[in-house]
C-alpha cells in the first residue's frame, strides 16, 4: 500500500499529464481544420498540395488546415463511430453515404457547387454536407488493331495467346466487369457466384473470360506493355496511353465510385473557419483539376484543358449518368470476396 504523502505527488503528477496531453490534443485537434482520408485515395496527393498552399496563404482570420492519413477505410470508419469527429472527410460516397446515415454530415455554410441531375437525385446530401469531387470507372485501353467491344476483344486476346504464349488482355479488378456487364443487361450482380450463376450473362462472361484465359490470352494485375488492358481510370492516371484508344465499357449508365469531401464539423470554430477553406478549394477549377490529374470524371462542369487520352475520355464522360452503388449492396459487400475467388479460379488454368 502506498502511503498517502507518496500518494498525493503522484496523483497531482497524473493529473499534470491528463491536462498536458489535453491541451496538446486541443491544440492540434481542436484549433486546426483537421481533414482525414485514406492513404492510396487518389486524391490525396492534390488535396495535400492544396492544403499546403492554402496554410501559406490564409488570413489571420482562418484556421490552418491539419490532415491525418489512415492506413485503411475500416480503420477510418470504425475512428469515426468511436472519436472525435474533423472537419472533413476524404472519402468514396459510399462512406458519405453512411455518415449521412448516421447523422454525421453538417453543412458547410457555402452554396452547393452545380451538380448534375442525375446526382442530387441521387442523395439529398451532395452539396448539402458530401462534395463529390470526381469518379473513377473502369476504362478499357486497346492499341490500333485491337477490337474495342468486350466479346470480340477476348476473342482476340484469346487467338493472340495462342499464337505467342503471351496475354494480350490485362485486367485490374473482375468485379467491376462483371457488374457493368449484368448492369447492360438489366440484372443485378451480387458478386455471390452462387446466386449470379443463374444469369445467362453472368456465366457467359464467366465461360469467355476463364476460355480466355486457358489460350494464355488473358492476365490479371497491373498491365505491361501489352495490346489491351481494363483498369480502373484513378489506377490508369499514372500510365502513359498516348498509344491508346481509351473507352468506357457501356452505352448506357456507368458503373463509377464517387469520392469528395464530407463535412463532419462539430466544433464551432472549425464550423466558422470552414466556408473559406471549402471556398479557397472550388475556386479557379482547383478541385476540378485535382480529380482530373487523379483520373477521376470531374463532378462539376469547369472549363478545362485535357493532356492526353485519358483526360480526354473522362472530359467526354461528364455529360454521362454514372451508377453508383451504396455500401450496402450485396455488390459491395461481396466484392472482395468474389475477386479472389475468381483469381483462384484463374490460377488454376494458368
Amino acid at each position: 500500500m502506498i502511503p498517502l504523502r507518496r500518494l498525493l505527488p503522484l496523483l497531482l503528477l497524473c493529473t499534470a499529464l491528463l491536462l498536458s496531453a489535453c491541451a496538446g490534443t486541443q491544440t492540434t485537434e481542436g484549433y486546426s481544420l483537421t481533414l482525414w482520408y485514406v492513404e492510396g485515395d487518389p486524391l490525396a496527393p492534390a488535396i495535400t498540395r492544396l492544403a499546403e498552399d492554402y496554410n501559406r496563404s490564409r488570413g489571420r482570420a482562418t484556421l490552418p488546415v491539419t490532415l491525418r492519413a489512415w492506413s485503411s477505410e475500416e480503420q477510418l470508419r470504425a475512428t469515426l463511430q468511436r472519436s472525435t469527429v474533423p472537419a472533413l472527410v476524404l472519402c468514396p460516397h459510399t462512406l458519405a453515404l453512411q455518415l449521412e446515415e448516421f447523422g454525421l454530415l453538417r453543412e458547410s455554410g457555402i452554396p452547393s457547387p452545380s451538380y448534375p441531375d442525375w446526382l442530387t437525385q441521387r442523395t439529398d446530401c451532395v452539396g448539402h454536407g458530401f462534395y463529390p469531387v470526381g469518379f473513377s470507372l473502369p476504362l478499357l485501353c486497346t492499341r490500333e488493331g485491337a477490337p474495342a467491344s468486350l466479346p470480340a476483344l477476348l476473342s482476340y486476346a484469346a487467338g493472340q495467346g495462342q499464337t505467342s504464349g503471351l496475354p494480350a488482355l490485362y485486367v485490374g479488378r473482375f468485379a467491376p466487369l462483371f457488374y457493368q456487364t449484368l448492369l447492360d443487361r438489366g440484372t443485378e450482380f451480387t458478386a455471390d457466384p452462387v446466386r449470379d450463376s443463374s444469369s445467362k450473362d453472368y456465366v457467359n462472361l464467366y465461360n469467355a473470360l476463364m476460355a480466355c484465359r486457358f489460350a494464355h490470352g488473358l492476365a490479371y494485375g497491373p498491365a505491361v506493355d501489352t495490346a489491351c488492358c481494363l483498369d480502373d481510370s484513378a489506377a490508369l492516371a499514372a500510365r502513359t496511353l498516348e498509344s491508346f484508344r481509351v473507352t468506357p465499357l457501356s452505352e448506357g449508365p456507368l458503373l463509377a465510385e464517387g469520392r469528395g469531401l464530407a463535412v463532419t464539423a462539430r466544433d464551432t470554430r472549425m464550423q466558422r473557419a470552414l466556408p473559406d477553406f471549402l471556398r479557397y478549394l472550388i475556386e479557379a477549377g482547383r478541385l476540378s483539376r485535382a480529380a482530373l490529374e487523379a483520373g477521376l470524371i470531374p463532378a462539376w462542369e469547369e472549363e478545362l484543358s485535357p493532356s492526353g487520352p485519358l483526360e480526354t475520355v473522362l472530359l467526354q464522360l461528364r455529360g454521362r449518368t454514372l451508377h453508383l452503388p451504396d455500401a450496402e449492396s450485396k455488390y459491395y459487400v461481396n466484392q472482395l470476396s468474389f475477386e479472389q475467388s475468381f483469381l483462384d479460379a484463374l490460377e488454376l488454368l494458368h
